[in-house]
């Protein structure tokens, strides 16, 4: 006897609150699935795919499919999960015994480890960068098993303790690279940091170009600002080492630049009273050798100037100093009780240009110093 079936021509209305439909295509566009309500199901018999509709109206948006097998494996493709490790390890060994030495104290990355965990270690020399589990107890010859799971390109896992905990690594084939929003968010302060101002390939473009080549790197940069200091002198003062990070660099720079040159503006106390105009803190500028100096001064009263070069040579030491005071210009009248003179603060270990005047007054002065200066001290 034939098998006998029910028959539906368009559909099934279940109560006029839900309908089950079949057709060809993703639903929605017109026609019953566009007037189908919320919460109807869609058949479309060409592939076999479902369909559930999410809002009312018409459009292929109102409706979701339903994912299967196929989809999973292809959101997948190329990343197979593996088992979480209690702690990932960066630190380099120099062969397997160190690596077990090492686990032998008890704790890896500052984590207490024990029989039967798995730790990720990826700098031991001679082994392959994968995951290895504690055989035997720790502090007892305890040794490391490679796990039976090769490594191979697409791994990812998940760290549950130690420096690394909460993030996720994946294989690219060489190293494992740190995956997700902490790695994005990690990124987004270096771009910060180093003033990258957009995403994808892109080159500084620097607010001053005297030296530096507008859209070169910053290694580039940082390189044409020592060559540029070191050839001011007969003999080169380069003042980045090999090597130097980049935030190092540019510190290095920094304090070199502000302490060989330094411009200070201010007023003086008056009432007869030396006031120290420029300050030269030698520890704090990290200024090693440094015997001389140069100040050019301008004093200024109302309509009345008072210009000149100090300089002298000091003894940081004893505190004993010299100095003259040439190339003297003025315009207008004298300025009352006006007496300029630098003084070496054995204290404190600093430089200091004082200036005396009757009446408070608006001064200017831009020091020179002869000196080696270096950060590394």
């Amino acid at each position: 006897m034939g098998l006998s079936l029910f028959h539906v021509k368009k559909g099934i209305n279940i109560d006029g609150l839900s309908q089950v439909l079949t057709g060809s295509g993703a639903p929605g566009g017109s026609g019953d699935s566009a007037s189908a309500p919320k919460g109807s199901q869609y058949l479309d018999y060409t592939n076999g795919q479902m369909y559930l509709k999410k809002a009312t109206g018409t459009g292929t948006d109102k409706w979701m499919r339903l994912q299967d097998k196929s989809d999973m494996d292809a959101a997948l493709q190329g990343i197979s999960w593996r088992e979480p490790v209690l702690v990932h390890s960066s630190t380099s060994y120099a062969n397997m015994a160190a690596a077990e030495t090492a686990v032998n104290t008890g704790t890896v990355d500052g984590v207490a480890v024990v029989a039967g965990d798995r730790i990720l270690f990826d700098n031991i020399t001679g082994a392959n960068k994968n995951v290895f589990t504690v055989t035997g107890t720790p502090g007892s010859s305890a040794t490391l098993t490679e796990d039976a799971n090769t490594v191979s390109k697409g791994d990812a896992l998940y760290v549950q303790s130690g420096s690394d905990a909460g993030k996720q690594f994946s294989y690219n084939g060489t190293v494992w690279v740190q995956q997700g929003a902490a790695s994005s968010t990690e990124i987004g302060f270096v771009k910060s940091f180093i003033g990258k101002s957009a995403d994808g390939n892109e080159t500084p473009d620097f607010s001053s170009n005297n030296v530096v080549t507008d859209g070169g790197s910053l290694e580039t940069a940082i390189g044409e600002l020592d060559t540029k200091i070191g050839i001011v002198n007969s003999e080169p003062v380069n003042f980045i080492n090999p090597n130097d990070s980049i935030m190092k660099g540019l510190q290095q720079l920094d304090i070199n630049l502000s302490a060989a040159r330094r411009h200070s503006r201010g007023s003086t106390d008056g009432g007869g009273t030396p006031t120290a105009i420029c300050v030269t803190d030698f520890t704090a500028n990290h200024i090693e050798v440094c015997h001389s100096a140069e100040w050019r001064v301008t004093v200024i009263s109302g309509n009345d100037r008072w210009s000149g070069t100090v300089s002298a040579i000091f003894n940081r030491t004893t505190g004993e100093i010299d100095y003259n005071i040439s190339s003297v210009l003025t315009l207008g009248s004298p300025i009352a009780g006006l007496d300029v003179y630098p003084v070496m603060d054995t204290a404190t270990d600093s430089l200091k240009l004082m200036i005396t005047t009757t009446n408070s007054v608006p001064t200017s002065v831009t020091r020179i110093l002869n000196c080696y200066y270096d950060l590394y001290s």
